[in-house]
């Protein structure tokens, strides 16, 4: 029992901590960081990443190690053994990078990257402790594959993570890791459903039509979160004048957005009243019918100030993280409905 509870707590920082790093990594998409740190997984070939140009810009008489990066004369450079400069840049001790040619610096960028990549290590380090946890303790078997999945997820995460620094923030594969984050989200509420104590006082039998409506919200979100990558893909593409932007959308993707986002306002509210005259009394409605009002409403709000104020960062975080906020409620939610509070 008492592995079970802290297999509970576990998956629940996990999943803390994995909303974390989509919050850290919408701030990195808005405040342009993404290639703050250029390769992969160190950052400018350091554990713990400069503060400062000088710091990767070669200088004479400076001790070097091998895979340390510094920028000269435009171009990124990868140093090749351990030695100290010479008066001059001799190259025979440089090779350049050879992933890609991008070799800018900019210390806000690199430190933004790089705490993002922290969130994910400490992430993953809880998704470790769910997979030694369920090796060791009997009786665990969904637990180990959940957790198992879980740790194979992560891995194909950080993978996808390097291909993204590699390509220069290739937008496909933007939208690939985004939709990883997504499956690990459900597979941390799957494994958090099943460490949950069964409380029959809780369980609510719903007629068939709400869990149809239900699984119909869940699918167009995804459908939803889908083009909306695809609008951030045609955003992305646009040139740095925001005045003729809303010339350029209005023939976009972002038609097909706006007509899905009615839908599924409409849904939800529906599905939400719906559950709710289920109950007496508001303290018995289940949270996450709160959760998807709200992010209704931060959904609703952050879209209109992109499209009236061409895209804000801010409000494109907000719509980012509200997104996921709103699936991972619904997913919940589903959970709740069809399988009571635990899997036995």
């Amino acid at each position: 029992m008492k592995s079970s509870r802290l297999f509970s707590k576990l998956a629940k920082l996990a999943l803390l901590f994995t909303y974390f790093i989509v919050l850290a990594g919408g701030f990195v998409r808005m405040t342009g960081s993404g290639m703050g740190c250029p390769d992969w997984p160190k950052c400018f070939g350091f554990f713990v990443p400069p503060t400062s140009e000088f710091e990767i810009t070669w200088q004479k008489n400076i001790e070097y190690n091998i895979g340390q990066m510094l920028i000269h004369n435009d171009t990124l450079w990868v140093s090749q053994g351990n030695f100290i400069s010479n008066t001059n840049f001799d190259r025979k001790n440089w090779e350049p990078y050879k992933k890609h040619n991008y070799a800018k610096f900019n210390a806000f960028h690199t430190w933004a990257e790089y705490i993002n990549r922290c969130i994910g290590a400490i992430t993953g380090l809880f998704v470790l402790a769910l997979f030694f946890l369920s090796i060791f303790k009997k009786n665990m078997t969904y637990e180990f594959i959940g957790s198992l999945s879980l740790l194979v997820l992560f891995g194909l995460q950080a993978w996808i993570g390097g291909e993204v620094v590699f390509s220069v923030l290739n937008p496909f594969k933007i939208t690939i890791h985004m939709f990883v984050a997504l499956i690990i989200v459900c597979i941390l509420f799957l494994l958090i459903h099943i460490t949950s104590k069964l409380d029959s006082r809780k369980i609510i039998t719903y007629q068939k039509n709400i869990n149809f409506l239900l699984i119909l919200t869940l699918v167009f979100s995804l459908i939803q979160i889908f083009f909306g990558t695809q609008v951030r893909e045609f955003v992305d593409g646009l040139s740095s004048d925001k005045s003729t932007w809303i010339y350029q959308i209005e023939n976009s993707q972002i038609k097909i957005h706006q007509l899905i986002a009615v839908f599924i306002f409409i849904f939800n509210v529906y599905l939400c009243v719906s559950i709710a005259g289920k109950h007496n009394s508001i303290k018995q409605i289940p949270k996450e019918v709160f959760f998807i009002l709200i992010t209704l409403i931060c959904l609703m709000f952050s879209g209109v100030i992109m499209f009236a104020f061409n895209f804000p960062g801010l409000a494109q975080l907000t719509h980012l993280f509200s997104a996921f906020i709103l699936f991972g409620a619904q997913f919940n939610l589903f959970l709740k409905i069809n399988f009571g509070n635990s899997i036995e």
